[in-house]
């Protein structure tokens, strides 16, 4: 519980890349989250890119940190595993919590930057990634 507790969002980061173990362990606690109807509606991508983190930290001026950071995961819903946008949010919103506690137990800082339901902000991240 102690991971619960203590979790605070962290906006300034050392300069060393994670290990591809704690990447992993991170990922596994996302996939480990409930969804409705257990349909596991998330797609997880890795942003390990220096200029793909500068630009998405653009998208909002709460994001400039990420600038700094040596990884950033964007969350997406993939509406053919559930269409209903709702319950997507709420899953995808217990599997982003769940990364955050990880991160914590891991001794790792993070930080959740909300995009959804911000069409100029998706739009954004749409723009950086795909």
């Amino acid at each position: 519980m102690n991971a619960i507790f203590n979790r605070t969002s962290v906006r300034k980061y050392k300069q060393e890349s994670l290990k591809k173990e704690e990447i992993d362990l991170i990922l596994k606690a996302a996939f480990s989250a409930p969804s409705a109807r257990n349909s596991q509606p998330w797609q997880f991508i890795v942003v390990e890119n220096k200029d793909t983190l500068k630009d998405l930290s653009q998208m909002t001026p709460y994001a400039s940190f990420l600038k700094d950071a040596a990884m950033g995961i964007v969350v997406c819903a993939d509406k053919s595993k559930n269409d209903s946008l709702d319950y997507c949010q709420q899953d995808l919103a217990a599997a982003t919590e769940n990364m955050l506690i990880e991160a914590k137990s891991l001794g790792i800082g993070s930080c959740w930057l909300g995009v959804y339901p911000n069409e100029e902000r998706y739009l954004a991240i749409n723009q950086s990634i795909f």
